[in-house]
């Protein structure tokens, strides 16, 4: 019996031996990311590593007419990915259907010569600025900071989302959720 005890309490002395070994000083350093967006706004996608990713989520709500893009932009082997997720609300579109459409549009590789990706939002950095807080257009955000652009009223709200469909349209040109107004559309 003594013998049965004693194995018991070297078993237990031993399990918790490598369970304390196994939990100790041995956890992995995070990752932590040196973009920073408003250092390198013009040129992150050059920046970022194959670790960073950043996300720009679009609101194209104008109105009635519902509709948020999700924008993913990885990086591997020097190549710059961009994943796409367009979300519109279906309440008012014939036949009616009630819900959120979902398009999916998958990951494509982009070239993204003298950084044209990042000049989009690079030029529009003045939409940063409190003036500006009509209504949200964008929002970038790595891990370590977000950018959030607005507009300054329905008709400039209306030509920055043309702007932002003639850019997708360049990334996506057989989409037909990137085709731009027309410009008669803009003037209504």
């Amino acid at each position: 019996m003594k013998i049965v005890l004693n194995f018991k309490f070297s078993l237990l002395i031993i399990v918790g031996i490598l369970f304390t070994n196994c939990t100790s000083d041995k956890k992995s350093e995070q990752y932590k990311s040196d973009l920073q967006l408003t250092e390198n706004l013009f040129n992150f996608t050059t920046k970022m590593t194959t670790k960073d990713t950043i996300k720009i989520f679009v609101n194209l709500d104008m109105e009635w007419w519902m509709r948020h893009d999700e924008l993913m932009i990885t990086k591997n082997n020097d190549e710059i990915h961009l994943r796409t997720i367009i979300r519109e609300d279906t309440t008012l579109l014939e036949p009616l259907e009630y819900g959120w459409r979902i398009n999916n549009l998958g990951t494509i590789t982009i070239r993204n010569e003298n950084n044209e990706f990042e000049k989009h939002f690079a030029l529009k950095s003045e939409r940063i600025k409190a003036e500006f807080s009509k209504s949200l257009i964008y929002e970038i955000i790595t891990s370590n900071d977000t950018l959030k652009y607005h507009t300054k009223s329905l008709g400039d709200k209306g030509r920055e989302v043309n702007a932002y469909l003639k850019f997708m349209n360049s990334y996506y040109p057989n989409e037909k959720d990137f085709r731009p107004f027309e410009e008669s559309q803009l003037n209504e």
